[in-house]
């Protein structure tokens, strides 16, 4: 499962509009580290910046868990998150919030890749149980942690109707974005979280959900088609997506005329002919 990248923190209300905590001229130097890949000096930065007190330690413990990620540190970058959310658990600081939150993210990431789904849960329910009560609920981030809780809740073989909770809100969150913001990003945001759901889903055999969110995928495709300087090379790709995924669940639910229609469909587009496309075949055997 691919690490899902960090994103920026959209406009919230209520406590997220409280002062900012660390100085801007600290993150432009921490952000300078992030895009040079220079993942050494994101650690000395964060050390330096932090003991002068311009950087604060949840921002600081971030980076360091992310630093630490990439550099195949895995223990370490999960003690650094575990420190970030610790360090902001009780502030309403604006970016101790925004901190929060993307430290839960990556942690998420981590310990459902490492298979620890029971682990996830116990992490991330708390977390969006208090991002909601705080009105900060409209971050990619915290809609990241809606789908490692539903990836969870399938992967622990919960009931039919507890499985699509997680899975079920952040599709509700990705729609309520689009009425708000109605631009590429917000669509593309949607899109790759309905990407993962309906992956999930499949992968875990979870066939009826697997068909309720590759239809909710289709829909949200056809309405971003109409959007303006809609990029086609994109749209083939997640249309081979769909439809693949589509044809697998309509297969394994017995519907097996459906499943050879979506199917040749999704041999229509570029994306089948590509190495991902290629790979994906195997779902059908």
């Amino acid at each position: 499962m691919a690490a899902f990248a960090a994103a920026a923190l959209l406009a919230t209300t209520g406590a997220c509009q409280s002062e900012k905590g660390s100085s801007d001229e600290a993150n432009q130097m921490m952000e300078q580290a992030y895009k040079l890949k220079n993942y050494d000096r994101l650690m000395l930065l964060a050390d330096s910046l932090e003991k002068a007190g311009a950087l604060m330690p949840a921002n600081a413990n971030y980076w360091r868990g992310y630093a630490c990620d990439r550099m195949k540190r895995k223990d370490e970058a999960a003690k650094y998150w575990r420190a970030s959310m610790a360090a902001a658990e009780k502030s309403t600081n604006e970016e101790d919030i925004d901190v929060y939150v993307k430290s839960a993210s990556r942690l998420a990431n981590q310990l459902c890749i490492d298979g620890d789904y029971e682990g996830t849960l116990e992490m991330a329910m708390p977390v969006v149980t208090r991002l909601e009560e705080l009105e900060c609920d409209t971050t990619s981030d915290y809609v990241n942690l809606l789908i490692y809780i539903g990836l969870s809740q399938v992967s622990t073989g919960q009931s039919e109707e507890d499985t699509q909770i997680g899975f079920f809100r952040a599709c509700e969150k990705h729609r309520q974005n689009i009425k708000r913001n109605h631009s590429d990003e917000a669509y593309k945001d949607a899109i790759a979280g309905l990407v993962n759901i309906a992956h999930y889903c499949v992968q875990a055999q979870k066939y009826e959900p697997a068909l309720y969110y590759t239809s909710s995928f289709g829909e949200l495709l056809m309405e971003y088609e109409q959007h303006p300087g809609a990029d086609t090379n994109y749209v083939d790709r997640q249309v081979g997506r769909y439809t693949i995924y589509k044809s697998v669940a309509l297969e394994r639910l017995g519907r097996k005329e459906e499943a050879k229609e979506v199917y040749d469909a999704f041999m229509a587009t570029k994306f089948s002919k590509s190495a991902e496309g290629q790979k994906m075949k195997e779902w059908k055997e």
